[in-house]
């Protein structure tokens, strides 16, 4: 949206500007005066100006609170809406669709103003797809990651429980009470499976198990070098170095490390927060409130591991933490893997560097009746495969994976390297499956993917809603917005030419809007690609394809209009720059240049920097509005994640 004088900009719409007096009862105003708003309120300039790709339907609502990643805020009394009679935006900041028709939503910040155009569909659109994307549901729950001296120690004044080296851990894990603290002498080793026991005080205090010497400040990551003279705890077999026993609850642990003995080949879980077994069906006895804060968790580099870091409770996080070596060949090896607890889940600043997930939820099913992993917030972490682990070293399998969540928030990540080894290549993979056939309320919905960068991989994304027959819920409400992808649709391994986007089967509400992907290498095989059951409500739109081979294709099906009318009959499908396609095959209102944009290329780019490189190519096609991602909410989404090089 072009930018006017705000006095001016104001006039013109009806609406009076700092300073002037509100319209008085002989004055013409269309639709009643707006009122007036609560200053406490901040609201999000860029979910006011998604306001122009989306439609909602009567009766939907939309909270366009500031959320502070990578955007900007506007004082809510700040924002009107031009017809309340067809949406009202009250004062916690949710908007309101009420009739069909249209409002002008006009804002001011920063000495400038700015403007969506608000539509407004019947209620019955939904049915007919006429409208653009249905949001999904942000995560509503999280987890209170700071420090119990943040947040006060509690009724109880807590002790310190020194553990020298050759000290006995698990006594003294044992004694700790809620308000205590174990504290681990730097450069101490301790060798064995230690468990986090359950306590008996009903009081909230927390036991924090801390390094002698913290390498880091709060909120800061920490790294392997920093990490290197604290404590260790080390696990020489399969069981884990730490697990929480049945019910345990109010662990904090800090700032040590925790690693797999070089002469153990194989390990079932190095860090375990909640088992997963059978033995762990109800919700009481999952753990709750454990937090793994400033930690260094690292496989061994020839031995094999499930995964670093289990997750099956309540309200767990992994914060500020560096894991590494979690690897495994012939299976799967996770960096965070959970399926056995509801939530909420935080994961946030890490380093993550694992063959197969760095991060999965889902893949085995739950024991617990009716239990989905909810509320997952996973950000700002460095995901990372080092291209030593090609050729076959270990099984390379998606970095962030789905089977079973909802409610997931994935935002400001970069997941770099992908390559084909025991899957296909694609960096992001969600597919519903009940693992074990004995989880009918399998699900994933409402998942967000926004303001990422993924780089040097093979495909995007992949998602399917039914694996198998077994009779699930399905995927739906799945919204990749604004992330770029950078060198990916070519094999870093071998140069075979891989896909963007692949949806298999009855997904609904799949949408893929403003997501710019490049490759300085050559074309693709599909930008888009379809097979199975037709979707529902599909929406492809604003983004910038790289050159490919075939386009958008399907299984059976001539690429272009055929393949859509059949797997995604009804979809959205516009304001994209799809390069080399035919646009007599295409639906109208996209762009179909000749040829993909020159890239330099080498060394990483930032999104910006690949942006600025399109610039000339995108204004040359005549391009129209906001067509790709913004990169520079990208690389403020991602500031400070990539610590390089990678330790």
């Amino acid at each position: 949206m072009r930018r006017f004088h705000q006095s001016l900009f104001l006039a013109v719409f009806g609406i009076p500007s700092c300073g002037e007096p509100a319209a008085g009862p002989s004055t013409e105003v269309a639709g009643p005066i707006p009122p007036v708003m609560a200053p406490a309120v901040f609201l999000d300039v860029a979910l006011l100006h998604d306001l122009n790709l989306q439609r909602l339907a009567v009766g939907e609502e939309r909270s366009l609170v500031f959320d502070s990643i990578g955007n900007a805020p506007v004082a809510q009394q700040d924002v009107v809406l031009r017809d309340t009679t067809v949406a009202t935006l009250d004062q916690s900041g949710v908007l309101r669709a009420r009739t069909a028709g249209s409002s002008w939503v006009v804002w001011s910040h920063a000495e400038s103003v700015d403007s969506s155009v608000l539509t407004i569909t019947p209620l019955d659109s939904l049915a007919n797809q006429s409208v653009r994307y249905r949001e999904p549901a942000l995560p509503q729950k999280t987890v209170d990651v700071r420090y119990p001296a943040a947040r006060g120690r509690g009724a109880r004044a807590g002790k310190t429980i020194r553990v020298e080296a050759g000290g006995n851990l698990q006594a003294a894990l044992n004694a700790a009470q809620p308000g205590d603290e174990v504290v681990l002498a730097q450069g101490a080793v301790f060798t064995g499976n230690f468990v986090l026991p359950a306590k008996s005080s009903g009081t909230p205090d927390w036991i924090v198990v801390r390094a002698d010497v913290l390498p880091v400040g709060f909120g800061t990551r920490v790294t392997r070098e920093l990490a290197s003279p604290s404590a260790k705890v080390i696990t020489p077999n399969t069981a884990a170095a730490i697990i929480t026993a049945k019910g345990a609850r109010h662990w904090r642990l800090v700032g040590f490390q925790v690693e797999l003995a070089p002469i153990a080949a194989l390990n079932y879980g190095i860090v375990v927060l909640g088992s997963g077994a059978s033995t762990d069906s109800t919700l009481a006895s999952v753990p709750s409130d454990i937090i793994l804060d400033r930690m260094m968790i690292s496989g061994s580099m020839t031995g094999m591991t499930s995964r670093c870091v289990a997750m099956n409770g309540i309200r767990l996080a992994v914060i500020d933490s560096h894991l590494d070596e979690c690897h495994a060949k012939g299976a799967d090896a996770q960096g965070i893997g959970g399926w056995n607890g509801p939530g909420p889940f935080v994961i946030e600043n890490n380093y993550i560097a694992a063959s197969g997930q760095g991060v999965m939820f889902g893949g085995a099913d739950p024991f617990i009746a009716n239990v989905t992993p909810s509320d997952v917030t996973i950000r700002r972490n460095y995901f990372y495969k080092p291209m030593t682990w090609a050729n076959n070293k270990w099984s390379i399998k998606a970095t962030f994976e789905l089977k079973h969540a909802q409610r997931v928030l994935f935002e400001g990540n970069v997941l770099e390297n992908h390559w084909i080894s025991a899957q296909v290549g694609y960096a992001i993979l969600f597919q519903t499956v009940s693992q074990n056939n004995r989880a009918p309320w399998t699900v994933i919905q409402d998942v967000t993917v926004r303001n990422n960068l993924i780089r040097n991989a093979t495909s995007g994304v992949n998602v399917l809603s039914r694996f198998n027959n077994v009779p699930i819920l399905g995927t739906r409400r799945v919204l990749f917005q604004g992330n770029v992808f950078d060198d990916v649709g070519r094999d870093p391994v071998t140069g075979a030419k891989g896909t963007i986007l692949q949806l298999l089967h009855d997904v609904e509400d799949i949408s893929f809007v403003n997501n710019t992907i490049v490759h300085s290498a050559g074309d693709v095989s599909k930008d888009v690609y379809f097979d199975g059951v037709p979707g529902v409500r599909t929406v492809v739109m604003h983004n910038i394809f790289p050159l490919s081979s075939v386009g958008i294709g399907g299984s059976g099906k001539a690429a272009g209009n055929s393949t859509l009318a059949t797997f995604a009959p009804g979809a959205i499908v516009e304001g994209n720059v799809l390069p080399g396609l035919p646009a007599a095959s295409y639906p109208p209102n996209n762009y179909y240049p000749k040829q993909g944009p020159a890239l330099p290329l080498g060394s990483p780019r930032s999104s910006s920097e690949t942006c600025t490189a399109m610039r000339p190519w995108l204004d040359g096609l005549g391009v129209q509005g906001i067509v790709g991602a913004n990169c520079s909410r990208v690389d403020t989404a991602i500031s400070g994640v990539v610590l390089l090089p990678p330790i």
